[in-house]
């Protein structure tokens, strides 16, 4: 009896210290919580990123520590924090210009967030990925991550996240020309800033719209918008701002020749970035200050300020503003009269203009390099550039009448809609009006008879509802048991086929290096022993992953046909090509789906064929991004000569039969072809090849 008693005594202490245990640990998670709220607020209430960067370092080391928790609703908080804290450090290393490691810190928040289905934070990540792109000088892949950002912040519902993506996709817009789209996304975004009260919300649209009628040559309009948006920044106290607007007002007081106020312009940019070392603004305020001087002649100045500005971009890697830059170094040195330091500045801002197909800078680089080629009296060459340069601004000037006559008639629309809506407001007012007499007699007369009705009819639509939602109830439940049915077979269907795959390759690969044994030449067999054991522990290392990046799936192929490669004397060559709309980074995909097919290209196609072999493989997306294509070429013999040999072995190619029941199974909910194989002919119908066609949805 005693020691019984003595037994629950301990199991009560015991119980006593896991309770305190387990309210210490929660108390510390409290603690923390609170504390990475309060520097989160910190953090968004300081304006210089060199201040509050210690304190997300803070919040950051917090954050990461209580990942691990063991309390679902804390562990998610601090997933939350942790990934703000990313976020927060890509905007420092963006705001010091260095913007592949911003992408990175972006990239990462992102999966976090992603984690957490945290979206709002998934838009603002993709966004400023976005604007890290523009920096560098790459519209396109910009673009590609605002449409993303935008789709996420549809999914959050929060207007201010929609907004800020609407004026950055605009502001890619008016990069790229379409003058329409770039309004159109810019007055959505206005609309919902002013509607929520966000003052750096409207001072972003303000600068955006400033540079659509920059574009459009109206630069007295443009500059009403950069006012409007400088005071703003201004009472915030948002300096980097500040600087990006003084630059906007630089320039298109210096396109309307008033050379006295852009640079006074210019300078107070210059001494607010170089305050902030924002390299960015510092570099655009130098080629102002070059461009001005040059105006009024100040050679030397000018040529001082263009270089340090052109070093700036260099770095910064931005090519638009590089061009221009060396385009006038270029007129400086052809006014000195320094012939060969002008050709060789102007080709310089030529060749950047035309790779990164900057239409109105290579114009003006192709009318500089004609009028240089005239001092050496090397007419040809002037005659083709100035033939150029008049084909460039011919398209220049179609474009810009078109994209003038969208925004009037946008414009147009805009002010006749606005009319209606007024003239109609006035009538409902007057309607209204008469009415209310009317109104007033019948209400009382209306207000029983309907009560009377809508009582008799909610008793009665209770009744059915209630009946209704039973009939619902047990019809959902045994929906969701099919579809999980449904989806447990697919899954095992998927595995069973991937396991059966994995050893066809790894029996093939083996074949391979047995028959270079067996030739003798033990040097390349032990080198392809080398390759298929780095090889091998690639697959097996994404073998029980249901996706995995373009770019491991490409990194897979590439050893695999160095090894295939190694069978061949020199004669065997292959491509490998990913479209630059694809981020290969961030685009996934079933892994092994790509190797069969190459793999029968080469034993089928390419290996009983003489003279020259190459494989072609190409990566692109379907017009509405819904599929990755993959296009397979070869130029061997062709499939029915190659079934005419196979015909005298009895093989069956189960490794290509298994991935097409892979692609149907991935692609069981949308209609069309997933797999087309297409035979190649000559003009003679004799067979060059043969391409291979594969639909993924992503």
């Amino acid at each position: 009896m005693k020691e019984r008693f003595l037994f629950q005594c301990c199991l009560l202490f015991l119980f006593q210290m896991v309770l305190s245990q387990s309210k210490n640990e929660t108390t510390l998670l409290v603690k923390d919580s609170l504390l990475c709220y309060d520097l989160n607020k910190k953090i968004e209430e300081e304006n210089n990123h060199l201040l509050w960067i210690k304190d997300n370092n803070q919040l950051k080391t917090i954050a990461s520590k209580n990942l691990k928790s063991n309390n679902y609703t804390f562990q998610k908080t601090f997933y939350k924090y942790y990934s703000i804290a990313l976020l927060n450090e890509g905007a420092f290393y963006n705001y010091t210009d260095q913007y592949q490691k911003a992408i990175n810190c972006y990239k990462k928040s992102f999966l976090v967030a992603k984690k957490i289905k945290f979206d709002e934070q998934c838009a603002s990540n993709l966004q400023n990925i976005g604007t890290a792109f523009d920096y560098l000088g790459k519209v396109d892949s910009s673009l590609i991550y605002f449409k993303k950002a935008l789709r996420y912040a549809n999914q959050s519902k929060n207007k201010t996240t929609i907004a800020y993506v609407l004026t950055d996709i605009g502001y890619v817009y008016n990069l790229k020309g379409n003058t329409t789209q770039a309004i159109e996304n810019n007055l959505k975004a206005l609309k919902i800033f002013e509607e929520v009260n966000d003052i750096e919300g409207i001072e972003r649209t303000y600068l955006a719209l400033g540079r659509v009628f920059d574009n459009q040559k109206e630069y007295q309009k443009a500059i009403v918008y950069y006012q409007k948006g400088f005071k703003i920044a201004t009472d915030n106290q948002l300096e980097n701002r500040q600087s990006i607007l003084l630059n906007s007002l630089a320039n298109s007081n210096f396109q309307l020749n008033k050379y006295s106020e852009a640079k006074k312009f210019a300078r107070k940019s210059l001494t607010i970035s170089n305050k902030n070392n924002f390299e960015t603004a510092k570099a655009m305020s130098l080629k102002h200050l070059g461009e001005i001087a040059l105006e009024e002649t100040n050679f030397n100045q000018a040529e001082n300020y263009l270089k340090q500005s052109a070093a700036l971009f260099n770095k910064l890697n931005v090519k638009n503003n590089l061009a221009r830059v060396q385009i006038n170094l270029g007129k400086i040195y052809l006014l000195k009269k320094n012939y060969k330091q002008a050709l060789i500045e102007a080709e310089k801002g030529f060749k950047i203009a035309k790779i990164s197909n900057y239409p109105a800078e290579k114009k003006d680089a192709a009318e500089l390099l004609s009028t240089i080629h005239q001092h050496f009296t090397n007419y040809k060459a002037a005659f083709d550039y100035q033939t150029l340069a008049k084909n460039i601004g011919d398209s220049i000037f179609y474009d810009e009448n078109k994209n003038i006559a969208l925004k009037s008639e946008f414009k147009y629309e805009t002010e006749k809609k606005e009319s209606q809506i007024k003239a109609l407001s006035q009538q409902k007012k007057i309607a209204e009006l008469e009415n209310q007499r009317q109104k007033s007699i019948n209400l009382f007369i209306i207000i029983f008879l309907v009560s009377l009705v809508v009582i008799s009819f909610l008793l009665f639509k209770r009744y059915k509802t209630n009946k209704e939602n039973e009939l619902l109830k047990i019809s959902l439940e045994e929906t969701e048991k099919t579809l999980l049915a449904e989806k447990k077979a697919t899954e095992s269907e998927l595995k069973a086929l991937k396991s059966q795959m994995n050893p066809h390759f790894i029996f093939n690969a083996l074949n391979s290096i047995q028959e270079q044994f067996m030739y003798g030449d033990k040097v390349i067999a032990n080198e392809q022993m080398g390759n298929f054991t780095y090889l091998t522990r690639q697959i097996l290392a994404v073998s029980g992953k249901k996706k995995i990046p373009l770019s491991t799936e490409v990194d897979i192929l590439t050893k695999y046909l160095e090894l295939e490669k190694m069978r061949f004397e020199t004669d065997f060559t292959y491509i490998i090509q990913i479209d630059n709309s694809i981020d290969d980074e961030y685009t996934e995909l079933p892994p092994m789906l790509i190797q069969p097919f190459v793999e029968n290209s080469i034993k089928h196609g390419l290996l009983h064929k003489k003279g020259e072999k190459n494989v072609k493989i190409n990566f692109n997306f379907d017009q509405k991004e819904e599929f990755l294509i993959c296009t397979i070429e070869d130029n061997g013999i062709g499939r029915k000569k190659s079934q005419g040999i196979k015909s005298n072995k009895s093989h069956n190619s189960f490794s290509t039969n298994s991935v097409a029941q892979r692609l149907q199974l991935i692609n069981e909910r949308k209609t069309g072809e997933v797999l087309m194989y297409i035979d190649l002919e000559d003009e003679k119908g004799n067979a060059i090849g043969t391409r291979v066609i594969l639909k993924i949805y992503l």
